[in-house]
């Protein structure tokens, strides 16, 4: 009677500790790893790839530490990006506010030409996206503010014109006359064409202009850096060369430079009550102006004074050598070789050293 009395007690108690495991608040499957128990959440996984990515793509120029100062970046004109203070020049956002991911992928994507910054095109997708998020880690600006919205592309008034004349000359009185970009940019016309402009956008003309007005004049950035702004007939545009770039960097104006937002400047009225005096859509003007003045950059080399090879260059692993072909002579017509007994003279050299390596 005692044993069977144990005996129920036991499988009372059995039960009670089976029961009680079956609580709400302890209803685990403990065979089962709990979420991320042993695994890296989704946002650490991207930021791990990142900076592997980083260290094994950027790390050279911009620095461990993402300041800008890795170990090549001392030979480079203009420096490398300094993450940590996040002033990132080309975006779709007004200058002096973060970039969106999209921009920060275009410029890992398309690189910036004439910069040590090349193309990573061929990046995949989740490895870009992984490089975004890390480049984000080095300043706090990132969680302190929230994003900016990109400046509005107003509709291209000149997009359906075959001949964009009339945009270009309206794109040089805007950048002459009003905004007068050739305060750090080059002058492309006269200083009696400017002081005509001028007068045409209800300015002042000028007496006097600053020294060199056909080339830039070199300004410090935010950094303490000299820049010099481009010379649209002889240097490269950074961030692209198409009327859409040429639109969102004149628009948004390119952060720590001296190069301000005109999107929102280029809407003022004119003093004659007639309208406007310039408006959004004279970006589009300048932007094709500019591209006018970049279309007249001489090339590198004039024609005729480089030769293109059209032929395929063969490569021989086994059997005898060819007869090998001397460069052609400016202005030559016939085909001269190499002296072939010179040739034969050098081969039996080698073959006279590699039978006393074999005495030896």
């Amino acid at each position: 009677m005692t044993a069977l009395r144990s005996a129920s007690a036991a499988l009372i108690a059995l039960t009670v500790i089976a029961l009680s495991g079956c609580a709400p608040d302890s209803d685990r499957n403990s065979p089962r790893p709990a979420e991320f128990g042993y695994q890296k959440r989704p946002a650490q996984a991207l930021l791990d790839e990142g900076q592997a990515a980083y260290k094994l793509y950027c790390v050279g120029c911009h620095g461990a530490d993402g300041d800008g100062k890795g170990e090549a970046a001392r030979f480079l004109r203009p420096s490398p990006r300094n993450f940590q203070i996040a002033n990132y020049k080309f975006s779709t956002t007004r200058s002096g506010q973060l970039p969106t991911d999209e921009d920060l992928t275009r410029s890992i994507r398309e690189g910036l030409k004439g910069s040590a910054m090349p193309s990573w095109d061929l990046l995949p997708d989740r490895t870009a996206a992984a490089l975004v998020a890390y480049l984000k880690t080095f300043s706090s600006k990132w969680a302190q503010r929230r994003p900016a919205p990109a400046i509005p592309f107003v509709e291209d008034p000149y997009r359906s014109m075959d001949d964009k004349s009339q945009a270009i000359v309206r794109g040089e009185a805007v950048y002459h006359g009003f905004a007068t970009c050739w305060t750090c940019h080059p002058s492309y016309v006269s200083t009696d064409r400017i002081n005509e402009y001028l007068v045409a956008m209800e300015n002042p003309p000028r007496a006097q202009f600053r020294p060199g007005l056909r080339r830039s004049d070199p300004k410090a950035n935010s950094e303490g850096e000299l820049v010099f702004p481009p010379d649209f007939k002889r240097d490269f545009v950074r961030a692209g060369m198409s009327v859409k770039d040429l639109y969102r960097s004149i628009g948004t104006g390119i952060t720590g430079t001296a190069m301000p937002t005109w999107v929102d400047s280029l809407n003022f009225p004119s003093s004659k009550g007639d309208g406007l005096l310039v408006e959004p859509s004279d970006i589009w003007a300048l932007a094709y102006y500019v591209q006018g003045l970049i279309g007249q950059r001489p090339v590198k080399l004039a024609e005729a004074t480089f030769e293109v090879r059209n032929r395929p260059q063969q490569i021989y692993l086994t059997g005898e050598w060819p007869r090998l072909e001397a460069p052609p002579t400016p202005g030559g017509t016939e085909t001269e070789f190499f002296d072939e007994d010179e040739f034969e003279e050098e081969e039996f050299e080698e073959d006279e050293f590699e039978e006393e390596d074999e005495d030896e």
